[in-house]
């Protein structure tokens, strides 16, 4: 019990300083709205998690603008202790995800909950706006630190990296499923109609065929297809509302998209994005 007393005092000195850098670097609300994260619920069931009887709970504020969620780790028989908070704010110039990660552990049960956590930021991050800008900090970093920018895609193969990491420090008796990266490009296209899209879809072990790649462009067009064998995959926009003719800006506006991940076989792919910018 006095160990997980410690991880407790050890998360919360973490949470606050995050939270400090948070509020005053990303969201203008004031630090006692943290008190309003009164009540945690389940993080969502994902199949990327691979140690699911370690208890994680969500907790969310929401002042103006600005959007907390914390990710906690509830240890038995205690209360929820943050490990991660992550803040979203919108502007004009679209939205900002900052993630800071709070204190890590890197032996005994430290080790695998910290796979677990990556895990879970994973899944919360793949549900974020492909279009916005991430941001990513660690415990022991200040808050002016660590704040360079990444695409949803990039911050994605940050956390996988990270969590590669995490799984070497757990050492022989890590039991994680290996994740395997799967990355999209633009693919050529031989039309010039705005609403023909196409990526080329890749692993790390070369083309990915048979990938399902889902297309969506604001406010309703979209489309689906699989991958070839040379990993590329395309389609043609559909206006699901059948009103093509009211939304001559559509081309215009990025196309998204999205390769849901695939489990099967001992082997993850995880899920993916990318954002394709209209041309100039």
């Amino acid at each position: 019990m006095r160990l997980v007393h410690a991880m407790s005092r050890r998360f919360r000195v973490g949470f606050a300083f995050a939270a400090g850098c948070l509020l005053t670097a990303s969201c203008a609300v004031d630090a006692r709205s943290l008190d309003d994260v009164t009540v945690y619920s389940p993080v969502p069931a994902s199949t990327l998690v691979s140690r699911r009887d370690l208890q994680f709970k969500l907790g969310h504020v929401q002042r103006g603008a600005c959007r907390l969620t914390i990710l906690a780790y509830q240890a038995p028989g205690a209360e929820p202790s943050p490990i991660a908070v992550m803040s979203t704010r919108r502007s004009d110039h679209g939205a900002l995800v900052s993630v800071h990660r709070l204190l890590q552990h890197s032996a005994g049960n430290g080790a695998d909950l910290n796979v677990a956590a990556l895990e879970h930021l994973y899944g919360l991050a793949i549900r974020q706006e492909p279009e916005a800008t991430f941001r990513l900090a660690d415990s022991h970093q200040a808050c002016e630190v660590g704040q360079g920018s990444y695409s949803h895609a990039a911050f994605l193969r940050e956390l996988v990296r990270q969590r590669q990491e995490a799984i070497v420090e757990v050492g022989p008796r890590s039991t994680s499923v290996a994740w395997h990266v799967v990355s999209m490009g633009r693919a050529p296209l031989n039309r010039t109609d705005a609403d023909d899209v196409g990526v080329r879809v890749t692993s790390d072990q070369g083309p990915l065929e048979g990938a399902t790649i889902f297309f969506n462009r604001a406010p309703h067009s979209g489309c689906v297809a699989k991958s070839r064998s040379d990993g590329i995959a395309t389609c043609q926009l559909v206006d699901q509302h059948g009103d093509d003719e009211s939304h001559s800006e559509d081309g215009k506006v990025p196309v998204v998209a999205t390769f849901p991940g695939d489990v099967r076989g001992g082997r993850v792919l995880v899920p993916t994005t990318l954002v394709l910018h209209p041309a100039p």
